[in-house]
């Protein structure tokens, strides 16, 4: 009487493609699985922070200006343009907060915000500003209406108008 291995020895008639085509199917998963977890590493995903930005206390009093009518207050929107024909982005909406003689224009898409000192000069407050050190020329146009331009050694790269209020 034969035994059931020597049955299992002789057969293998028409599976046998099948299996020797599953195994194959298998390597090239694994291979896949493989190449998606290099790919994976290489390009991970920027994590989500939940940070509170640090509170900056402010002690200090800015000295009364003599003469505040030259300058306009309250809060302005609008568009700023590019005059850079090389830009990336030529137009982007931004919004200037005036007052003492000061102010501060934030442009929302970028989460840029810069303040404008008395005489004009930019100081950067947040990371995604450009570092560069320039200027704002600040045209007060009447009817709430005021003209912004920044440049950068002596060029200007920026101009937009803005209006009084919030869209």
């Amino acid at each position: 009487m034969p035994d059931s291995f020597s049955e299992l020895r002789s057969a293998g008639g028409p599976n046998k493609p099948w299996v020797v085509g599953g195994v194959l199917a298998l390597i090239v998963a694994m291979i896949g699985v493989a190449l998606a977890a290099v790919y994976w590493y290489a390009n991970p995903r920027p994590e989500p922070t939940n940070e509170v930005p640090e509170t900056v206390t402010v002690t200090a009093q800015p000295q009364p200006r003599i003469d505040d009518t030259t300058s306009p207050t309250g809060t302005f929107t609008g568009t700023l343009n590019s005059l850079e024909a090389d830009a990336k982005v030529k137009a982007w909406p931004a919004v200037a907060t005036f007052g003492g003689g000061t102010a501060m224009v934030t442009y929302p898409l970028t989460g840029c915000t810069a303040l404008i000192g008395e005489g004009g000069e930019s100081t950067p407050l947040t990371k995604p500003c450009n570092q560069g050190q320039g200027s704002w020329d600040v045209e007060d146009k009447g009817e709430g209406i005021i003209a912004l331009t920044y440049s950068e050694n002596g060029n200007a790269l920026v101009k937009g108008e803005l209006s009084a209020g919030l869209p």
